[in-house]
């Protein structure tokens, strides 16, 4: 499939759309009377009212909090809890709970209305269950958690947004959350799945707020269509256009451009499982093929997010610059596959033992930067002799395909920091026998080194020693690429001008509306 092709495809896919975006502006403009609406569209569909699905969609927005925050540095800081003490072994960690804390449904959230929360969630989380809670007590307004082990990153994992508190009233009688009823500075009044919700201010909230009464919050999965939104100016935060479409979003003098650079890698997952990517040769070779520069000039529009490793600078704790830097290098990547017996054919392809060195790579249009990287890495493999096919359609295909064996090649996009910590992606993706939901982990690779290092990271809490081990496992990432980092990720924001206070948040975790205050 050629660029242009694929070009003209999305564009007319974004055409396509356009008829739904033009629809928005009505649609989003029907506030309530009283107050002014903030208006944002974002890619990713509100799909389930389950926490460990959708909990971002509800984290974000400041519907439901969680125990523990993360500042704009990476630094842990207080949310629900206020204070927090462990003994010395990291087996036993006290929070004390705030004392003026009240649902949206105006019931009082103290520690026992915390602590029913997360027994009732703690089994479907994608991190916190990992903590190895054995216990949760009450005593007071604190919460008692007691661990089977020794848990170094703990106050991290309470971050995880599948993790967030919910009151009793969020709950059906079968157990399941059927509308999210949580404790942030915005309550849920509408909600249309997967598309759009409204939030009503809370104000009943702890902290001060902004002039925002109500927020209408649209999942635009196009990207080209919400570059045109915000060219149009016709929502107050635009989250994820296209880097192609910012001159014509700064020309029109409506909106402001934030570029912050996130902890995110976009990633081209291998099924290790498969002849192609077994031997580790082949690996490093598909390694050796990217170019990163031309990818992070040409598509991402910033040469700096070329990803020489796995974790981003961004991310200083598990970024080393004493490793070598992942770099193209075609000559090098065809010698290991013709030490691996990896034969051209007559078409330039390879073929090992009658199996074609070819495949398809998987990924979604959400992030719209990534059918044409894949478009790129087309040309790219084939000079080392791999036939690379594209299939473009939902991001749920990849994860899909991985479960059950069928994947060749995912190109998705992954946040390394869902926990502060990167050991809570780190142990999900790579060290782990099962894949959480969501997650863009190994296919087909088991590493005993790095599940020996991980295990004893999570046990420990000295500082020294966690250094130490942080660089043993980026190693082993680094040299057996079972993951393939591609380009860093620097999130695109469209600011409408009417807008003040916003900030973005380089750890993809809140929006911070509550700080926002709008004019006009």
């Amino acid at each position: 499939m050629s660029l242009a092709h694929l070009s003209r495809r999305h564009l007319l896919a974004g055409s396509a759309l356009l008829a739904g975006a033009a629809a928005l502006p009505s649609r989003l403009a029907t506030a309530a009377a009283g107050g002014p609406q903030l208006r944002i569209a974002q890619p990713w569909e509100i799909r389930s009212t389950n926490l460990a699905n959708s909990g971002y969609s509800f984290t974000r927005p400041g519907i439901v909090e969680t125990l523990m925050a993360v500042d704009e540095q990476g630094r842990l800081e207080a949310a629900l809890a206020e204070s927090w003490s462990v003994n010395e072994d990291a087996t036993r960690w006290r929070l004390g709970i705030r004392g003026d804390l009240v649902f949206h449904d105006g019931t009082p959230c103290t520690a026992r209305e915390v602590a029913e929360s997360l027994e009732r969630l703690i089994g479907e989380t994608l991190y916190l269950q990992r903590a190895g809670i054995a216990a949760i007590d009450v005593e007071g307004n604190d919460l008692v958690f007691s661990l089977d082990e020794p848990f170094g990153p703990f106050l991290s994992y309470l971050v995880d947004n599948s993790a967030a508190i919910v009151a009793h009233s969020s709950f059906s009688a079968s157990g399941a959350i059927e509308r999210p009823v949580g404790t942030g500075p915005f309550r849920l009044d509408e909600l249309e799945l997967p598309h759009a919700m409204r939030l009503v201010r809370h104000d009943a909230w702890r902290g001060g707020m902004g002039t925002v009464e109500t927020v209408q919050y649209d999942a635009v999965p196009n990207g080209e269509t919400r570059g045109n939104i915000a060219i149009a100016g016709d929502s107050d935060l635009v989250f994820n256009i296209p880097a192609p479409s910012i001159r014509r979003v700064e020309a029109t003098g409506l909106m402001t451009i934030d570029r912050p650079v996130v902890p995110r890698v976009h990633t081209l997952m291998l099924n290790c499982a498969k002849p192609q990517f077994s031997d580790k040769r082949c690996r490093q070779a598909i390694n050796m093929a990217l170019d990163r520069q031309a990818i992070a000039t040409g598509i991402m529009r910033n040469p700096a997010l070329a990803a020489t490793q796995y974790m981003p600078p961004v991310l200083a704790n598990w970024h080393f610059d004493d490793i070598a830097p992942h770099a193209k290098d075609v000559a090098a990547a065809n010698a290991l596959l013709d030490e691996a017996g990896w034969e051209r054919g007559a078409d330039g392809i390879r073929m090992k033992d009658g199996v074609r060195f070819s495949g398809e790579i998987l990924t979604f249009a959400n992030r719209p930067e990534l059918p044409v990287i894949a478009t790129a890495m087309q040309a790219q493999f084939r000079e080392i002799g791999y036939d690379l096919a594209i299939g473009v359609g939902e991001w749920t295909a990849i994860f899909e395909a991985q479960r059950d064996g069928s994947l060749d090649m995912g190109l998705t996009s992954r946040n390394l920091a869902i926990v502060p910590d990167p050991i809570g992606t780190v142990a999900a993706d790579f060290a782990s026998d099962t894949i959480p939901p969501g997650a863009a982990g190994t296919t087909g690779w088991k590493n005993e080194e790095l599940r020996t290092l991980v295990a004893r990271y999570l046990r420990e809490a000295d500082a020294e020693r966690q250094a130490e081990l942080r660089r043993g496992i980026i190693g082993i990432i680094h040299e057996e690429v079972p993951l393939i980092p591609v380009v860093w990720y620097d999130q695109i924001i469209a600011i409408n001008k009417r807008l003040s206070g916003f900030r973005g948040d380089p750890f993809e975790l809140r929006f911070n509306l509550q700080d926002v205050s709008l004019s006009g």
